[in-house]
């Protein structure tokens, strides 16, 4: 299977890659990734809500600044994991999680929700400008969770970049979740690994 393009992405080539495009690939094991990563790649809860915690005392609240948002045609792996049908289009939004230092952000995230799901109540996903949209999501009573799938590639010279990818699904609709770890990230603050 060949890798696919991103062609709306509005990262640089210096930012994150995006999550690995080969859906056929098994990804390394977590043992790889650092043990500081281990709860925030498997957190099944919200990254926003667990970044809040951990900035809350020393720094405040948890900020995104948007790099891009719309509609676009989906790569070959959004309309894998989203069981889009040929010829749909999906709305994308992009954002680094920062703590009042834009300069040292935390997390690069995207969010994907198919238009026939800004039809079926996933619309005001799409209206949070610079508010984190975790937290929404996860209030968001029938969205289903699937899977976490981890993974690393090579960033930042020699040092990998850890991200984690799920689908939070809703009936034949489904909003994709990828989330990018970069080295801004703080320690783990939570309460075990909820």
């Amino acid at each position: 299977m060949r890798h696919d393009q991103r062609t709306q992405s509005s990262v640089s080539n210096n930012g994150p890659l995006p999550f690995s495009k080969m859906i056929t690939k098994k990804p390394p094991p977590l043992r790889h990734a650092p043990r500081m990563l281990w709860p925030w790649l498997t957190l099944p809860a919200s990254l926003t809500a667990a970044l809040q915690r951990a900035y809350e005392k020393p720094h405040g609240m948890v900020q995104a600044l948007l790099l891009g948002s719309g509609r676009a045609n989906p790569t070959p792996t959004e309309r894998y994991l989203l069981r889009l049908h040929r010829g749909e289009q999906i709305f994308w939004r992009e954002v680094l999680l920062h703590c009042g230092d834009v300069m040292r952000p935390a997390l690069w995230a995207r969010t994907t929700i198919p238009l026939r799901g800004l039809r079926r109540g996933l619309l005001p996903l799409t209206r949070h400008g610079t508010r984190p949209i975790g937290n929404t999501l996860f209030r968001h009573r029938r969205l289903r969770r699937s899977p976490i799938q981890a993974e690393s590639q090579p960033r930042f010279g020699r040092r990998r970049c850890w991200q984690r990818r799920s689908v939070l699904r809703r009936g034949d609709t489904g909003v994709l979740v990828e989330e990018h770890f970069l080295p801004g990230l703080p320690r783990w603050a939570g309460r075990g690994r909820r």
